[in-house]
């Protein structure tokens, strides 16, 4: 059997773009055991160059301002295909998957469809009328000639009940590449302790970091010690630096800009406790590096992994998604860190990772959908 990945990009695990990231993931897993896969990305630059040393064929298409029809060359790719080859798109609300699936529907290849959080009650808010408009006309009929539709989380399973009730769909999580945490940290310098953190886009109302600035605010009015380092970029920085600014906590919340690669690892693993109270995920990568560096995780139950923290007591998942419960939170650790030592924690979200979301594991349980 041969598996290709569409996504919209080039599955550059080193941008921060969690869906590229777990699409290289995965279909590094497949071809380490056995499979051929390939990674079909539709970006504006076709010819950029891409990291050495992949298992999986790459192929770029570009991307077209018009999407009433897909890219000629795309077209021409979709209609030399022949059985035996199942396709997997990534990414809800993208028309030139409409277009791939009627001409795949037609040819009698079967594809899976992965929509990573774009049907989550916050994701569907925006450009609600648009998405209203657009969903009957064209992304049913994505769902409805699906093989299989594979969702990250319970999240993802209650919008999708609501959403398309006669859709057919799996729940299985993203995974985590232990071997690329395998590495020396340098210790960082830091003004003070504990150091709560969070690394990724910078989307103040999807990620929770309007509640997150102003929880740690109420942290530090009451007397607790530490400081917040912000890994990141995105079209609410400006706006989250001004909420900073109002709050007077310049020097106690730190913005680092976006960072890749092996510096990025490197800043999480000098945290003491990595935060991520998101209103909307498919399942964010970033809990999972952090809990693959062993940094215990502050997490909302809306980023799909709570009930495995809960289980493995690898952080907290806040009661509710509020400003006074991942405040209540992050005093909790305070204390925690200065009467008990968190080696406990770092080894249970270490662990939690390593059981849960390996991507060999993932790559297993993905292969039935594949089957089906």
């Amino acid at each position: 059997m041969e598996i290709i990945h569409l996504i919209l990009g080039k599955a550059n695990p080193d941008r921060m773009n969690g869906v590229n990231r777990a699409v290289h993931h995965l279909a590094t897993s497949q071809a380490q055991n056995g499979m051929h896969v390939s990674v079909w990305g539709i970006t504006p630059t076709p010819d950029s160059a891409y990291p050495d040393g992949r298992l999986y064929t790459t192929r770029l298409f570009r991307s077209r301002k018009s999407k009433l029809g897909l890219d000629p060359a795309l077209s021409k790719a979709l209609r030399e295909v022949r059985p035996g080859v199942v396709f997997h798109f990534h990414g809800g609300f993208i028309p030139e998957y409409f277009h791939a699936a009627r001409m795949l529907t037609r040819q009698g290849i079967p594809y899976i469809f992965t929509p990573h959080g774009s049907y989550n009650t916050v994701a569907l808010r925006k450009s609600a009328w648009m998405k209203k408009l657009y969903f009957p006309l064209f992304e049913r009929f994505v769902l409805n000639h699906a093989r299989a539709i594979h969702l990250l989380g319970h999240s993802e399973e209650l919008a999708m009940q609501q959403l398309h009730t006669k859709a057919r769909h799996h729940v299985v999580p993203n995974g985590q590449d232990q071997s690329e945490l395998q590495h020396h940290h340098r210790e960082l310098p830091r003004t003070q302790s504990p150091v709560f953190g969070f690394c990724g886009r910078i989307d103040a109302y999807t990620k929770g970091l309007d509640t997150l600035v102003s929880a740690f605010a109420d942290y530090v009015a009451a007397g607790n010690p530490g400081e917040c380092w912000i890994i990141g970029d995105g079209p609410d920085r400006i706006k989250l630096e001004q909420q900073v600014r109002r709050l007077h906590l310049q020097d106690r919340i730190v913005f680092f800009g976006a960072v890749y690669g092996e510096e990025k690892l490197n800043r999480i693993a000098n945290m003491d406790v990595f935060l991520h109270p998101s209103r909307n995920e498919g399942l964010p990568t970033a809990v999972l590096e952090a809990s693959g560096l062993g940094v215990p995780c502050i997490v909302s139950e809306e980023t799909n992994v709570g009930s495995v923290v809960r289980r493995f007591n690898a952080g907290i998942v806040l009661e509710k998604n509020n400003v006074q419960s991942l405040k209540e939170s992050l005093v909790r650790f305070r204390y925690e860190s200065n009467r008990f030592s968190l080696s406990p924690l770092k080894e249970n979200a270490k662990r939690m990772v390593e059981e849960e979301f390996d991507w060999r594991i993932i790559a297993h349980r993905l292969q039935a959908l594949y089957l089906s």
